[in-house]
């Protein structure tokens, strides 16, 4: 699924235009034909359409009017100056016009006491609003009529339902203007908007829903801004039916650098996820105190100590990818160890937790590896790493994850509700996991399967990150059901048959 912009919008309807030759009243009348199958209509009897003058205002016109002909109660409120109505939308008036459908006009600057009071029962008495008052083109803060008629809207509605987003929400930034639609769902077409990333918003957008319009595939990839949400039919189709003739070395070999005194339990968590997530060889490094801890935990995996220097410069030179920082401290050891294994390996490096921490002041290290590395911090660490404030982070959190991904010549796995997975220049929003899963071990495990997967090279690094991300959330989900919490052991445990599950349902 795209993420787009109001820009980005905006540049497909020109594009439709210049280069195909599509009117726009075609591609209106294509959104208001999609948004009808997500009218419910098969339930509900009684509409009110309140559409502003602009192009999303023509939708609602046009949405009317649809309903109008399936037989459906349907009252219609313009809100505006009609004098600034758009040619598409005053051609959709026109129409009702013709079909005698009644419609009333709410004006900007004047006395509409009896008509506002007539909208407040209108809604009361319906079962859906559908709201068309402003689309993405909305830059500027809601005052005067617009905002009372959005304010009675949300006093008195039942259910609304908002096309393309929700009037008062900037589509880019999800910036309230003053006042906003309190949706119940809204109804976008071909992309879903950057703006509903902001955590802000969710109390406003509901259920989305994205739906297509006929824009051609190929305006679509040129107008690009390479952001997706990610969905099961890509992880899905990434997971590799296993060879009958394979060998444990034809599904990776991966060390995990973690654990230290008192934190055993990230190193097994981080290990143990990377055996269940399908590695053919996982060892664990980790300091000599907690070694035959986590050894009589860890049936699957091998243990060394860094005692053990010439193992140890083994299995970083052999590896196919390292996972290293869970439970290892905040140190100057650990930093020291980082960069050792950064100077002398050769394959792709997770960095999490501790591995983050003591990049502070030394994140310019990043830039001199010559293979690839993923980081996984959550907000905290990111803010240490970029010296930007938690709340600024989480304001702006693709641009930031994008612009220190690319700065560094890394993936940036930037940890949160709809967590952001970058490098750079294409970026994934993943659309798994819940606030269940809010406990201590999670990104162990998160790191051990990323580990796994890139090490098993089922697919390119970047990939791996997205689908490891996926599955981790998926199974919280599916888990968050019968579970008030959710523990990494929870995950652990499912990983195989969910990926087996996967692997089943796209070669039926």
């Amino acid at each position: 699924m795209r993420i787009g912009t109001s820009m980005s919008t905006k540049k497909l309807d020109q594009a439709c235009v210049d280069e195909y030759n599509i009117p726009l009243i075609v591609m209106m009348e294509n959104a208001v034909l999609s948004a009808l199958k997500h009218l419910d209509i098969n339930l509900y009897d009684r509409y009110v359409v309140v559409s502003g003058v602009g192009n999303n205002g023509g939708d609602g016109i046009g949405i009317a009017r649809q309903l109008k002909a399936r037989n459906k109660n349907v009252e219609i409120f313009i809100v505006g100056n009609m004098e600034k109505i758009t040619q598409c939308s005053k051609t959709n008036l026109e129409i009702i016009k013709a079909m005698k459908i009644p419609y009333k006009i709410i004006h900007n600057n004047k006395d509409n006491y009896e008509v506002l009071e007539c909208v407040k029962n209108s809604i009361q008495n319906s079962h859906i609003v559908v709201d068309c008052i402003f689309g993405t083109g909305l830059e500027r803060e809601i005052k005067g009529i617009f905002k009372e008629v959005i304010d009675i809207i949300n006093e008195n509605k039942n259910l609304v339902y908002s096309i393309d987003v929700p009037s008062g929400i900037n589509a880019t930034t999800g910036e309230v203007l003053g006042t906003c639609i309190k949706a119940d769902k809204t109804i976008s077409f071909e992309f879903y908007k950057r703006g509903f990333l902001k955590y802000e918003t969710k109390e406003y957008i509901g259920e989305v829903v994205v739906e297509h319009i006929g824009i051609p595939e190929d305006i679509l990839n040129k107008y690009d801004d390479k952001e997706y949400i990610t969905s099961m039919d890509f992880v899905k189709h990434k997971i590799k039916n296993k060879n009958r003739f394979s060998f444990k070395s034809d599904f990776g070999k991966v060390t995990i650098f973690a654990g230290s005194k008192g934190f055993s339990g990230a190193a097994f968590i981080s290990s143990e996820s990377a055996v269940k997530s399908g590695s053919g060889l996982v060892t664990l490094v980790c300091d000599e105190e907690i070694q035959n801890i986590v050894s009589t935990k860890l049936s699957e995996v091998m243990t060394a100590n860094y005692k053990e220097e010439n193992r140890i410069n083994k299995l970083i030179e052999t590896s196919n990818c390292i996972g290293f920082g869970c439970g290892m401290g905040d140190n100057k050891q650990t930093l020291e160890k980082l960069q050792y294994v950064l100077n002398n390996s050769n394959c792709p490096i997770v960095i999490d937790a501790d591995g983050l921490n003591v990049l502070k002041n030394n994140s310019s290290i990043l830039k001199e590896y010559k293979n690839r590395i993923v980081i996984t911090p959550h907000l905290g660490e990111m803010s240490r790493l970029t010296g930007k404030s938690i709340s600024y982070i989480r304001e702006n959190r693709i641009d930031v994850a994008k612009k220190f991904a690319k700065d560094n010549n890394i993936i940036v796995l930037l940890k949160g509700y709809e967590t952001i997975i970058t490098d750079g220049s294409i970026t994934y929003v993943n659309p798994t996991g819940n606030s269940s899963m809010a406990n201590g071990g999670m990104g162990d495990c998160l790191l051990g399967m990323i580990t796994s997967f890139i090490g098993q090279n089922m697919m390119s690094v970047f990939e791996a990150v997205v689908c490891a991300t996926f599955i981790h959330g998926y199974i919280g989900d599916v888990l968050s059901k019968k579970l008030y919490t959710v523990n990494a052991t929870h995950i652990i445990n499912e990983i195989s048959s969910t990926m087996k599950k996967f692997n089943i349902e796209i070669n039926l």
